[in-house]
């Protein structure tokens, strides 16, 4: 809705719960898939606080955790909050089928989450130290250990004493 999407992949996707809008129709082999409803009436009528909640979390109005709080009283969901679960059971539904249906798609997914865990793994080994060492960028040989500042308009060799 605010130009994200969220695509992740599905290790147990054998065991997701796939949604319907209408119980009595025939979904052939997705039909036990398909065990849960959404109800459209409810996003309707919770519509026009969905895409702002949406807007104001994008433009950093308020923080999405205060929306999440707002989102849920007592451990059970608020109206607006069932209205964007139902919304979003759409997204996932259409995620799911479009994963099981598309090699491409699972495919750029695929490389996207491999990506991402290249990259925590470098920030694991950078941050947290690797078998107990840690990466040190400062230069030992100076006094202090510590490197001076150089002007960005000076010139590119600095003499260091």
């Amino acid at each position: 809705m605010a130009g994200f999407s969220y695509a992740p992949q599905l290790a147990d996707l054998p065991d997701q719960k796939l949604w319907r809008i209408d119980t009595k129709a025939d979904y052939g082999p997705f039909g036990t898939a398909a065990r849960g409803r959404i109800d459209l009436e409810r996003v309707r009528r919770n519509w026009e606080d969905i895409p702002r909640v949406t807007a104001s979390i994008h433009t950093g109005a308020v923080r999405a955790h205060d929306v999440i709080r707002m989102l849920s009283r007592d451990g059970h969901p608020t109206p607006l909050g069932e209205a964007i679960a139902h919304y979003g059971r759409i997204h996932k539904t259409l995620h799911v089928l479009h994963l099981v249906d598309d090699t491409g798609y699972r495919r750029d997914i695929k490389a996207q989450a491999n990506l991402q865990e290249g990259r925590h793994a470098l920030a694991r080994r950078i941050f947290h130290g690797q078998r107990g060492g840690r990466y040190s960028f400062l230069a030992p040989e100076l006094a202090g250990g510590l490197r001076p500042l150089r002007d960005p308009s000076g010139p590119d060799e600095v003499e260091i004493d």
